[in-house]
């Protein structure tokens, strides 16, 4: 062979490839193939300079390709020959912070299964190491300061490593060559004080804090009711589901039937929630737990520490160390003061790796026989989503997106990449606003991000609003529904037009009113309202979004001006028929019952007068309302409990129809709301494919995290030849705005 036969190329590969055990595949491939140069992390990126023969180097490309990591996904490959250079063998060089374009960090996810085959081993080092990781698992986002991703930019150089997890970190053919999280019982983090007085604890009935990879979690046994209680007094939650934490996927399984797909979401390396309907024939969780939801939110461990616990104790109870609406907890110091203030906090089980960045636990559900994110974080924060538009492929564009009011989350964006930020929570509180101003600081830095343009909803009185204005950046102000279709359409890669069907509980409209049951008409970063739901009156201002019954008594008022105004509604107006669940509510007195003559004859003549009452098309507004004058809540204690608690109705009444057996008139009722609604959506879009010839719909909006109504619109519309998109990756709730939000930045541009 001569120096013509060779030649030397550089070759990038972008996507998921750092912390995932990247360069040593590479590393192993490029001894078996004979190949001499060099790996390193670049930023961001993976950078390889080798010299071969032009067919030697196609054959290494393809096979790196073919057996990347399993935790890697390659994202780009760029290959660029240079002048000769001469490797004596095939060495992983010093990593470069040098700046790259597009930086992927990988997600935190759960021990894999060579790890569980040591923890189990007694004769392996690493056997019961509640930290256990390797190349293929184990924290990344949370615990990263800077880029690139090594050892010594983690909080794991806190740990100096044992010379036996030395020899592994240096050893190329090992699992845990340059792993960076590698660590064992010598040299680790250690749960702290006491693993045995812990689970002394929690089998007597108490409540502990245990701190986990990406925060600290509040736990107790979801078989003790009292347990459960004590835990509820601690959160100041009374009513919201908590989810628990099971060992197997088999003992999931003796609590819900599992569908295939919920089976491999649950083991998935992203562990998430699932939300999961409940078997009937079992009911040995403690009452508390669920309280009035058919589902109960079940996961499996993430690490070794939790699996530590469940074989001895079963499941448990898992839900983020917090006060009800305040953030996820993950300072050690912060949580020792919560266990001071509340002495229901028997013990704090800790340990001293720091967390940089804190991380709910994502929940999602099946939908569809797909599955849905309903919170984006651990696991998939803060993998990116690509925005497949043509606007923005240009690498330059940097948007910041902040997001919405409820669960919130923001979007800061390079390039065709969008990295969402973790869930931060409704944002109500002083310390919510913090943590968002900290995680903006923190990704702009890590991601090496300076946006030039910012992206927020219409909302004046919306923190991420002013935060976004105080940026001092030029602004786009985007309507909130809008913003919904637009996550669908980012997922999608839609560029439009395409029929939005965006549902929700509030949103400002661009009149002034409250919106929240639109039909949009929708192209890029444009919108047109082409219908809605016809403005009611409501009174309360924003207790109406808490006082199920206060909406129930303006739709019914509405309901009997209705006949009246028949001939004035508008063409871009449609209503649901409520006239038999007002007459239900008449017949049992079931609003009336619940509020004094005095209280009723107030609220007729604020609705006559029109005294503190504000116009709103929210969808969400009339599924409370129709709560109420079914009689089966008046308020809602979490955000959507009276909806949940209709879906409830309507699910019962859906599985005695396939039982034969007769449904009550409640349930009937509760059911036939579902369909009404439904079947509007189809009419509706109907009606705009018949004007503009669009044949494409996206649902989105909090509405739609109902999955009698999402299923049954999707049926229908299927039926009717419609192509049907909605959304999968980001939530269909406030907590995918922040990409709708970006791509209507993108294509603005």
């Amino acid at each position: 062979m001569t120096a013509s036969d060779i030649r030397t190329e550089v070759i990038t590969f972008r996507g998921i490839v750092q912390g995932v055990g990247f360069r040593p595949t590479v590393y192993r491939i490029a001894q078996s193939l004979g190949i001499k140069g060099r790996v390193r992390n670049m930023g961001g990126i993976v950078q390889i300079v080798c010299t071969a023969t032009p067919e030697k180097i196609d054959e290494f490309v393809k096979t790196i390709v073919t057996r990347k990591p399993p935790m890697s996904r390659i994202t780009g490959i760029e290959r660029k020959t240079i002048n000769i250079t001469v490797f004596h063998d095939f060495t992983i060089g010093y990593s470069s912070a040098e700046e790259d374009e597009i930086a992927i960090i990988p997600a935190d996810t759960a021990i894999c299964g060579d790890c569980m085959r040591e923890f189990y081993n007694g004769k392996d080092q690493r056997y019961l190491h509640p930290f256990i990781s390797c190349v293929n698992c184990g924290p990344r986002f949370s615990i990263i300061e800077r880029l690139p991703y090594d050892r010594d930019t983690t909080t794991m150089i806190d740990f100096p490593m044992c010379g036996f997890c030395e020899s592994e970190y240096t050893d190329p053919s090992s699992r845990r060559y340059h792993a960076q999280t590698i660590s064992c019982h010598d040299c680790g983090p250690q749960p702290l004080p006491d693993i045995d007085k812990a689970i002394g604890i929690l089998a007597s009935g108490g409540v502990i804090a245990i701190k986990g990879i990406g925060g600290y979690y509040l736990s107790c046994s979801p078989f003790d009711e009292e347990a459960v209680q004590k835990l509820r007094e601690i959160k100041r939650r009374e009513q919201k589901p908590f989810a628990v934490l099971f060992n197997d996927v088999s003992q999931i399984n003796e609590y819900s039937a599992l569908m295939p797909a919920e089976a491999v979401a649950l083991c998935s390396p992203e562990r998430p929630i699932l939300l999961l309907e409940k078997r009937p024939d079992n009911d040995s969780l403690a009452p508390g737990v669920c309280n009035t939801s058919r589902f109960v939110g079940a996961f499996l461990p993430s690490f070794g520490l939790q699996y530590l616990l469940l074989n001895v104790l079963g499941p448990l109870v898992m839900t983020s160390a917090n006060v009800s609406e305040l953030p996820l907890i993950t300072e050690d110091e912060e949580m020792e003061k919560m266990a001071e203030r509340e002495p229901l906090i028997e013990c704090v089980l800790y340990n001293k790796r720091r967390i940089i960045t804190g991380l709910d636990d994502s929940v999602a559900r099946v939908v569809d026989g797909e599955l849905q994110l309903i919170r984006r974080s651990k696991g998939y924060v803060p993998t990116p989503v690509y925005i497949q538009t043509a606007d923005s492929l240009k690498k330059d564009i940097q948007i910041f997106a902040a997001g919405g009011h409820l669960k919130a989350a923001f979007a800061l964006s390079k390039g065709a990449y969008s990295y969402l930020s973790r869930h931060i929570g409704d944002l109500d509180s002083v310390e919510a606003e913090n943590v968002y101003r900290e995680t903006f600081d923190k990704m702009k830095k890590l991601f090496e991000i300076e946006p030039a343009l910012a992206v927020c909803d219409m909302h004046p009185r919306y923190f991420t609003t002013v935060f976004a204005e105080r940026l001092g950046l030029p602004l786009i102000y985007v309507q909130h529904h809008h913003a919904h279709i637009a996550s669908v359409m980012a997922e999608n890669g839609l560029k439009g037009p395409v029929i939005g069907v965006s549902f929700d509980g509030t949103g400002y409209g661009t009149d002034g009113a409250i919106w929240g049951g639109e039909i949009l008409i929708c192209e890029g970063a444009f919108f047109e309202r082409f219908s809605h739901l016809k403005y009611v009156d409501i009174i309360g201002g924003d207790e109406s979004m808490k006082d199920a019954w206060k909406s129930a008594f303006s739709h019914i008022y509405a309901l009997s001006l209705r006949a009246a105004d028949a001939a004035k509604q508008s063409t871009k107006e449609f209503t649901i028929d409520i006239s038999p669940l007002a007459a239900y509510s008449e017949t049992h007195e079931t609003i009336m019952g619940v509020r004094s003559q005095e209280d009723i004859e107030t609220i007729h003549s604020a609705l006559k007068e029109g005294v503190g009452t504000f116009k709103t098309s929210s969808m969400g507004r009339l599924f409370d309302a129709a709560t109420a004058m079914l009689g089966i809540h008046y308020e809602n204690r979490y955000e959507g409990e009276c909806a949940t608690l209709l879906e409830n109705a309507a699910q019962r009444a859906l599985t005695k129809q396939r039982l034969s057996d007769k449904p009550t008139e409640q349930e009937s009722l509760a059911l036939g709301f579902h369909m009404a609604v439904a079947k509007e959506i189809l009419l509706q879009c109907r009606a705009a494919r018949d004007t503009r010839d669009i044949n494409k719909v996206c649902l989105s909006g909090g509405v739609f995290q109902n999955k009698i109504l999402t299923e049954e619109a999707l049926r229908l519309l299927r039926g009717d030849s419609f192509a049907v998109y909605y959304n999968i990756h980001v939530p269909p709730n406030d907590g995918g705005i922040a990409l709708g939000q970006n791509y209507i930045g993108m294509c603005s541009l």
